[in-house]
């Protein structure tokens, strides 16, 4: 097997199998030329105007640009993408009450795959993606990709004196939890505003295979914020006995404060 990959940016993409054309041919007749190709393109495109930040028609874009060529033999392919989006934008906040969240004694104890996220505030964004393919064969294929953009542009914060007697206090705790986990945990634990955060994994396996490739990549933008407060902001985050004892792969984000952007993102391709 030949196999050819251009990647453009950040993505990378598989095409799919030609075995089952190539063995309905007659048996007198000639292998097609091993040169079978194929073209796989998507874009995530964002334009979005902010005349607060002087921005007009500002683009965002992230593109994908495959090519590969390959024997028509080829017994399997597999593909196994996180494509994610988190966007922000032109929020406006006025706020004087506290906000808590917690996780406590949770999430042990698990064989497989553990996703958690704990936020406390406004607007903060979390997630957790995996993607697994599999293919088996004497000429099979892998591909593991992990892609992502988070925004954050034009959003207006404003934190008001609180009443008296309480505080505009922003706190998420995760204690004695996430512990004694075999395969993948991934935890996200933000307090403020406009956070986020996310942990991406791609995995793709193939037996008795002759390509395996893994990529990772991503765009963080974070601009045009305005903050005002009239009173002391504490935001806290915390995480305390927790996250112990795992065998496998931990993403882990932990974010006090405003517009924080926080990525974990493994890809892994394996033949066997």
């Amino acid at each position: 097997m030949t196999a050819m990959l251009q990647k453009k940016v950040l993505f990378v993409a598989l095409v799919g199998m030609f075995g089952a054309a190539h063995a309905m041919e007659p048996p007198t007749q000639p292998n097609p030329p091993a040169t079978t190709s194929n073209k796989i393109s998507n874009n995530l495109s964002n334009t979005y105007s902010n005349t607060n930040v002087s921005l007009t028609g500002t683009a965002y874009l992230e593109g994908i640009a495959v090519y590969e060529v390959f024997d028509p033999k080829a017994d399997a392919m597999a593909s196994a993408q996180v494509n994610d989006v988190q966007k922000n934008l032109g929020n406006k906040l006025n706020v004087t009450d506290p906000t808590s969240s917690s996780v406590s004694g949770s999430v042990s104890n698990i064989q497989g795959n553990a996703g958690v996220n704990n936020a406390s505030g406004f607007f903060n964004q979390q997630a957790n993606n995996v993607a697994i393919g599999s293919a088996s064969g004497k000429n099979s294929g892998a591909v593991a990709s992990t892609s992502f953009e988070q925004m954050n542009d034009g959003n207006s914060y404003t934190f008001a004196e609180p009443m008296r007697g309480t505080s505009n206090d922003m706190s998420a705790s995760i204690s004695n939890s996430l512990n004694t986990i075999q395969g993948n945990a991934g935890v996200n634990n933000a307090a403020g505003a406009g956070n986020q955060q996310k942990n991406d994994v791609a995995l793709a396996s193939a037996s008795s295979a002759v390509l395996a490739t893994a990529s990772a990549g991503g765009m963080q933008v974070n601009q045009g914020t305005s903050v005002t407060t009239f009173f002391p902001l504490n935001g806290t985050a915390s995480i305390t006995g927790s996250v112990n004892g795992i065998s496998g792969n931990v993403g882990l984000n932990n974010a006090a404060g405003l517009s924080n952007q926080q990525v974990n993102s493994l890809s892994v391709a394996a033949t066997h």
